[in-house]
């Protein structure tokens, strides 16, 4: 009894009490189907334009994760005009981390980790599968942002989707750009740009492709 109160009191001292207790009970902007929760830590800040929705389910969102004591870092999450998260499994982000969903833009998405000053910006649409891993400093796009147009005046840079398999580890640095296919259970390496498809159960570095090459996990070797 006495370690549970204890665990509590700091979870609460850990968390962003009111921002809490306003988002998972009084924001019509997030539907929850079941009892997952947003759980914005201290430093973590959610934004919510009209319109956006976040629909929860199966896990928690947890947002601002592993903070040092005494940081100001900030975890930046921020869904634009009518833009919607699906989420089933819930998330945990690190402190330093930015989320952003633009305009009538959609985020889809499994359980899944993302490690301090990694990015994440969708203008179209990005899927996250089940039990991604993204590492520190990662940056995920689905479109270039600005629009480059030929003699004609016609865009030749359209958004183009990304979709990325189950059980995926990104590892430090990695660069995913627009129109990008990853398949469950591949590894990106550190520092590699993936502009297209990789297999899955393949370990990728920029420019090669190595298929069969084992499984990962999540604990320390």
């Amino acid at each position: 009894m006495v370690r549970k109160i204890a665990q509590k009191l700091k979870f609460y001292r850990d968390i962003r009490v009111f921002h809490y207790l306003y988002l998972n009970y009084f924001c019509r902007n997030i539907i929850r189907t079941d009892r997952s929760r947003v759980i914005p830590y201290r430093g973590a800040v959610l934004e919510l334009e009209p319109g956006a929705r976040i629909y929860l389910r199966g896990g928690d969102l947890e947002l601002g994760c592993d903070r040092l004591k005494g940081s100001g870092e900030e975890t930046l999450i921020r869904l634009r005009k009518d833009s919607v998260w699906n989420s089933e499994g819930g998330c945990r982000v690190s402190y330093g981390a930015t989320i952003e969903v633009l305009n009538n833009a959609l985020l889809d998405t499994g359980f899944f980790t993302m490690n301090s000053r990694s990015v994440l910006v969708s203008a179209k649409g990005i899927r996250l599968g089940r039990d991604v891993m993204i590492g520190r400093g990662v940056v995920i796009y689905d479109s270039d942002h600005h629009a480059i147009r030929d003699l004609r005046g016609e865009i030749t840079n359209p958004d183009a989707p990304v979709c990325i398999g189950d059980h995926v580890w990104l590892a430090t640095n990695v660069m995913v750009l627009k129109g990008s296919v990853i398949g469950s259970g591949s590894i990106v390496a550190a520092n590699s740009m993936v502009h297209g498809t990789v297999p899955p159960d393949s370990l990728y570095r920029t420019g090669s492709i190595r298929e069969g090459y084992g499984t990962w996990s999540r604990e320390h070797p």
